[in-house]
């Protein structure tokens, strides 16, 4: 999946190292912490706090570092093991040719994907499955929502006890809960692209960010294109295209571009990481 550059010597995470990628992971986290806040003082306290601690690690701070650097030294210490067991299956299904050893590679990365992404998926999807669950960020969506509507001159204003129901003039009424705010499908996709092996990581960081972006627009089209097809196919129409969107179609979407963006961006090789033959 990557060229060779030779053997080398594997140079172990330092202690700084791994306290850095322990800021990091706890920063995430602060995010999901701040998206799921039923107070929104809370919430945006949270979020400072993860903003706080990623501008010390990557821009400004005793222990500020590059990201790239930092992605790097992680990737090349995981990749040390995951390459053991692809070298493993290799020798198992007696993979000889260049060719064969491809397509174990192929069927490795996708499986390692898969056992890594989908459990995470399911977690977060049972820990976000009440309806407010991500309180925080679902007043967010609605916030925007209501902006780019009013700006299109569409009666609309927020109601409701957590300030997440879109009430228009002349239309049934909008509430969106934790699964309107598409942020299970952003992790998807951008947890598929970030664990794809063989390729730069800063290549798949900048990509999964692309990701976030694009289901974050994606999103807010689903739900503002409501109104006018509420009101030029009906109510009952536009509920059967939204619950197949909704369940269905996003999904399909997904993996489409996933799939898009193994074949145009992983298989690209001025983005392929280079491999090294490590000795521990």
């Amino acid at each position: 999946m990557s060229d060779s550059e030779g053997v080398v010597e594997l140079d172990h995470l330092s202690k700084d190292e791994i306290l850095r990628g322990i800021i990091f992971v706890f920063s995430i986290l602060l995010i999901f912490v701040s998206f799921s806040s039923t107070e929104t003082t809370f919430g945006l306290f949270a979020l400072l706090i993860s903003v706080f601690f990623l501008s010390i690690l990557f821009w400004k701070g005793p222990i500020a570092i590059e990201p790239k650097y930092l992605f790097d030294r992680y990737a090349d210490n995981l990749g040390y093991y995951l390459d053991k067991g692809e070298v493993y299956l290799c020798k198992s299904f007696n993979a000889t040719k260049k060719v064969e050893k491809v397509l174990v590679g192929v069927a490795y990365n996708f499986f390692l994907v898969m056992a890594f992404v989908l459990p995470i998926d399911l977690l977060f999807q049972y820990l976000t499955r009440a309806e407010n669950s991500l309180l925080f960020y679902q007043k967010f969506i609605t916030w925007v929502l209501y902006v780019i509507e009013s700006a299109f001159g569409i009666g609309v204003y927020i109601r409701g006890e957590h300030g997440t129901i879109l009430s228009y003039d002349d239309m049934i009424d909008m509430e969106i809960v934790a699964e309107c705010t598409g942020l299970h499908e952003t992790v998807f996709l951008s947890l598929l692209i970030i664990c794809f092996r063989g390729v730069k990581p800063m290549v798949r960081a900048k990509w999964a960010l692309c990701a976030i972006i694009f289901i974050f627009i994606e999103n807010l089209i689903r739900i503002i294109s409501g109104y006018p097809l509420i009101h030029i196919f009906g109510f009952s129409t536009w509920d059967k295209f939204h619950y197949f969107w909704w369940h269905t179609g996003q999904y399909a979407l997904i993996m489409a571009l996933f799939v898009l963006w193994v074949m145009v961006v992983a298989g690209k090789p001025d983005n392929k990481s280079v491999g090294r033959n490590y000795t521990g």
